[in-house]
C-alpha cells in the first residue's frame, strides 16, 4: 500500500484544522451580550466556486494522469501547482469565512481536509 495519499490526507486535515484554530484565536472577543453575526451570505457562493474549481481540476488531473500511463501525454506541471493552490484555498476558506471553532465544526473541517488531501495526493501519484 502506498502511504503518500494517506500522508497527504493527514497533512491537509492538519492545515484545515490549524487554520480554523488560528482564525478562532485571532478573532476579537465579543462584548458581553453581543451575538456573533456569522459570515456574510455572499461568502457561501465563494466557497462553492472554490470547491467546484478544485473538483474539476483534480478530476482532470486524475483522468489525464491515469491515461498518461498509456498515451505518454502528461498534463503540465503548472496544473498540479494550480490544483495545490486551489486545494489550499478550499482548506483555509472555512476559517476565513468566519466558521466558529466548535467540536462539530472542527470535526467537519478535519474530515473534509482528509478527503481533499487524499484526492490531491492521489492525483499527483497517478502522474507517471
Amino acid at each position: 500500500m502506498n502511504p503518500a495519499p494517506l500522508i497527504g490526507a493527514v497533512a491537509a486535515a492538519t492545515v484545515a484544522l490549524a487554520s480554523l484554530t488560528v482564525a478562532h484565536r485571532m478573532r476579537p472577543a465579543l462584548a458581553e451580550g453581543e451575538e456573533d453575526d456569522g459570515p456574510h451570505p455572499v461568502l457561501s457562493t465563494i466557497g462553492g466556486g472554490l470547491l467546484s474549481g478544485f473538483v474539476l481540476l483534480t478530476g482532470f488531473l486524475v483522468a489525464t494522469g491515469w491515461a498518461a500511463h498509456t498515451t505518454q501525454v502528461l498534463p503540465p506541471v503548472g496544473l498540479y501547482a494550480a490544483d495545490l493552490a486551489a486545494g489550499t484555498a478550499v482548506l483555509v476558506y472555512p476559517s476565513l469565512a468566519g466558521l466558529p471553532f466548535t467540536a462539530r465544526h472542527a470535526t467537519a473541517v478535519t474530515l473534509f481536509g482528509l478527503l481533499v488531501g487524499y484526492t490531491l495526493a492521489l492525483a499527483i501519484e497517478l502522474r507517471p
